[in-house]
């Protein structure tokens, strides 16, 4: 910058510095960029035909005419007792290996040519290693074998190879299927930026940055990589994996030893043991089933190292002896507990077993209940300091001594009265187990959303930091969010993807454990179904979790979009900087400074002419997607909705809709109340229709009558109901406005009755037919932006459409979204093998081509 002082020029520079560097290291899109990433191999404790591989020159060998460098990232997965097996096998074109071991008796890497040990040997203790990386490079040279291992920058070994390393080289990582040559034993580990040079020239290099996938291309010559089973970390870290389902039977319980990593699940007639190390699954019969009371707790005391069945009301405490499989207590079965969804944590500070809350009786309590395991007594805590209100589905987490713990939420009412404004707690609350006093910490801004959380959360002293899953508790069709939040400052983020979860209060419940030695999350959701079972759902996520990764196009683009705007203010912001540093100096004007001109940008999208939006009527019925009614006030009244009252009010609702008559009080009865008496269907019949009535009302105008010895319900034209405005615009054959109708779902998508079955299949095949047949006829005169918004409506009603499929790939090619459409057709073709058990016939390139 001629003509200004030094002084001002390096403040300029800083400046611009600061603010672009801000930009870079805050932006979700760099955020995304630094994540976790890297290829985790599936090793010894899984079955040797879903064990990783990863073949770096699958289609012909790699031509070595000078010095090789081969060098890459490598970790091990923690959480394992055993890592023995082959990292590397490279083998040349006469069938000579040499190999990189990992030994567990030396507990070191070793570098074998052949069958002979080079004396090449690094200790590697998976104490100190297994979670972390290590850079390690092979050089090999060619004219004098010698070979030399360098980790972390650092020479660790050097020796003469027996043999030659060949000069046409096969290189496989973890299982190996070449030839001969096959290894299935490896160890857990993890792998990433493997490169390859030669004469000091760097070759390939494949970063293994992949979310999904099972290739790789290299970033230097697009040299194509395949990976067998692989395990990506980039969405290991950023999404739930679902590991195990479990029905088990009666009211089951629920508990973690997070020594050892293993969920205990205690049902009536069995004990399960999930341990999270190999995803192992043990159901070990009880020597005697026993009933569980509705509301029953399992807890794990981690001083006796013994499971521990708990029913507050009765203040009554069974232990588990895992000799026998037998409970030292029997329990009364058909009771029900008055303290629902209330928290508890045992604590071997003073070994007591502490409960918080509850709800029963339409009541909710903020009694806290104290159970000593050293003197087999209970007794009622009466807390000090600030107030913990009477409350149900809090989260709580303890301290890892257990001389504190940290309860977040809830929902509950200043009185305990359910009538009384009840309403969802935000604040955070300290207990002191010593003193017994409560510390209120901070209140969360209410979300839009109402929030509550799953029972137990994991607490992070040493970064005052707490993880917890998160939940909308006013519809039942949920899904758990796992957010990070702070002990000391109000906020948090949300990390992940959310977790489907069907929420009722006395059904339902969630809970969220940390593995330290696996370095993961855990995520377990129980569900009690009505013919007294017990759903269980157990999902990981590696820890620390990680934003979910945005759209590789969209991401891309929007950042630099983002970092042009910052250039240009950037540059406006220093221009006024400068000129008022001048005019401070009072200096006369030798040059004008003119600001350039910024790039002109063209929009991502061109802005399209859409059809006009749909009229917001005063109240509304949407069954197209989630199932939500919205009274005349634009209040959303779904969760006054009952199970039964939401499946009386569809079943009379849509058979009286698309032309139907109408249905009878037997088939009602017949769906609903199968095996009980005509009279008591009957009275329940009309108490739930007097439920139903006293919502309806709250909507407008509608008809709920019999009508030739059928129920029938219709709603006045105030009342926007979707399903028959998508009826009426297809009578109008306006396709435009039917795409953003159906953009919402496909029919009660959330909603599994198997009576709705034909519904969904009548109307999903009603539309299919009409938007393939628009699309076959128009699709050429339609925007690209308006042939995939078509074509997600019609993968809401059939996720394997392969007409939507094909145009929406056509439609991102259009737009220059090739590895989008690449990986819509990936997934697609996945899908499709998976649920028809065949693949699909058609490549690529073939629905590329317009027949």
């Amino acid at each position: 910058m001629p003509g200004l002082p030094s002084s001002v020029v390096v403040k300029c520079h800083l400046f611009i510095t600061t603010v672009l560097l801000s930009v870079f290291v805050f932006s979700p899109y760099a955020l995304c960029a630094q994540g976790v990433y890297g290829l985790e191999f599936a090793g010894k404790k899984i079955a040797q035909e879903l064990r990783t591989s990863l073949n770096l020159f699958p289609d012909k060998p790699l031509t070595v005419k000078d010095n090789l460098d081969l060098s890459f990232d490598l970790s091990f997965a923690p959480g394992y007792d055993s890592y023995f097996g082959y990292i590397f096998r490279i083998t040349n074109e006469q069938g000579q290996n040499t190999d990189l071991i990992y030994s567990n008796q030396t507990q070191s890497i070793n570098l074998v040519s052949g069958d002979e040990y080079t004396g090449i040997l690094f200790k590697f203790p998976p104490s100190e290693v297994a979670g972390k990386w290590y850079h390690l490079q092979f050089t090999f040279n060619q004219q004098t074998r010698i070979t030399t291992l360098r980790i972390n920058g650092q020479v660790a070994g050097m020796a003469a190879l027996p043999a030659s390393l060949g000069n046409q080289l096969h290189i496989i990582f973890g299982a190996n299927h070449y030839k001969y040559s096959n290894t299935y034993d490896l160890p857990t580990m993890r792998l990433r930026d493997v490169q390859i040079a030669q004469g000091g020239k760097t070759q390939y290099h494949w970063a293994l940055r992949q979310h999904d996938g099972d290739r790789d291309i290299d970033l230097i010559n697009h040299n194509i990589a395949e990976i067998e089973h692989p395990i990506w970390l980039a969405k290991a870290y950023s999404e739930w994996t679902t590991r195990q389902k479990i029905t088990a039977n009666g009211n089951a319980g629920l508990t973690f030893d997070k020594e050892k990593g293993i969920l205990y699940i205690t049902a009536s007639d069995s004990t399960y043991q999930f341990t999270c190390n190999g995803n192992k699954l043990t159901a070990l019969p009880l020597a005697q089933p026993r009933k569980l009371a509705s509301g029953n707790v399992t807890e794990y005391d981690s001083k006796r190292h013994q499971l521990m069945n708990y029913f507050v009301d009765d203040q009554q405490v069974a232990w588990y002896d895992d000799t026998q499989r037998t409970w030292s207590k029997t329990a009364e079965g058909n009771k029900v507990t008055g303290f629902w969804q209330h928290n508890h944590f045992y604590s071997s500070y003073d070994s007591s077993l502490y409960v918080f809350g509850g709800y029963g009786h339409y009541h909710y309590t903020a009694e806290i209940q104290k159970y000593s395991t050293t003197d087999d007594q209970w007794k009622t805590v009466v807390a000090k300091g600030d107030k913990f209100a009477p409350r149900y589905m809090a989260a709580l987490g303890a301290t890892d001594n257990g001389d504190s713990a940290y309860i977040l939420g809830g929902h509950g009412s200043a009185t305990g009265d359910q009538l009384l404004n009840p309403e969802n707690f935000y604040d955070l609350l300290l207990f002191d187990v010593k003193r017994h006093t409560f510390k209120k910490i901070y209140t969360l801004d209410k979300p839009d959303v109402p929030m509550a959380f799953g029972n137990s959360m994991v607490v992070d002293t040493k970064e005052h930091a707490y993880y917890a899953l998160a939940y909308a508790n006013d519809r039942m069709e949920s899904s758990l969010q796992l957010i990070k939040g702070s002990l000391d400052k109000p906020g948090y983020i949300k990390l992940g993807n959310e977790i489907p979860y069907q929420f009722y209060d006395i059904k339902s419940t969630a809970s969220l454990y940390y593995y330290a030695k696996g370095q993961e999350l855990i995520a377990v959701s129980l569900y009690t179904t009505d013919n007294n079972t017990t759903e269980i759902k157990i999902n990981t996520i590696l820890f620390p979790p990680a934003l979910l990764m945005p759209d590789e196009d969209e991401g891309e683009r929007n950042y630099q979009y983002l970092l042009w705007g910052i250039v240009i203010l950037t540059t406006l912001l220093t221009g006024i900087l400068l000129r008022r540093k001048k005019q401070e100096q009072v200096a006369p004007v030798s040059r004008i400074y003119h600001l350039p001109e910024p790039p002109k940008i063209a929009p991502a999208f061109r802005i399209l002419e859409l059809p006009a939006p749909v009229e917001k009527k005063k109240a509304a019925v949407y069954l197209l997607g989630q199932f939500t009614v919205i009274d005349k006030e634009r209040n959303d009244v779904s969760k006054l909705f009952s199970p039964l009252v939401k499946e009386l009010f569809l079943l009379i609702f849509l058979h009286s809709s698309f032309g139907r008559k109408g249905i009878s009080s037997e088939k009602i009865n017949e769906i609903l109340w199968t095996g009980r008496s005509v009279k008591d269907a009957k009275n329940n019949r009309s108490v739930n229709m007097v439920k139903l009535k006293n919502i309806l009302e709250k909507l407008g105008d509608y008809s709920l009558a019999k009508e030739n010895g059928k129920w029938k319900l219709s709603f006045d034209e105030e009342v926007y109901v979707d399903i028959r405005h998508c009826h009426q615009l297809i009578l109008r054959n306006n396709i435009p406005q039917l795409v953003q109708v159906c953009g919402r779902g496909g029919l009660l998508m959330e909603t599994d009755y198997s009576w709705l079955d034909k519904f969904k299949s009548d109307l999903s095949t009603e539309l299919l037919n009409i938007f393939t047949r628009h699309l076959d006829e128009h699709a050429e005169q339609l925007a690209p932006e308006e042939l995939i918004q078509t074509c997600d409506s019609m993968l809401h009603f059939d996720s394997l459409c392969e007409e939507a499929v094909m145009y929406k790939c056509r439609a991102l090619v259009a737009m220059h979204q090739h590895a989008t459409a690449r990986s819509l057709f990936r997934n697609f073709k996945n899908e499709y093998e998976e649920i028809y058990g065949e693949p699909f016939e058609k490549d690529y390139m073939a629905v590329m081509v317009n027949d």
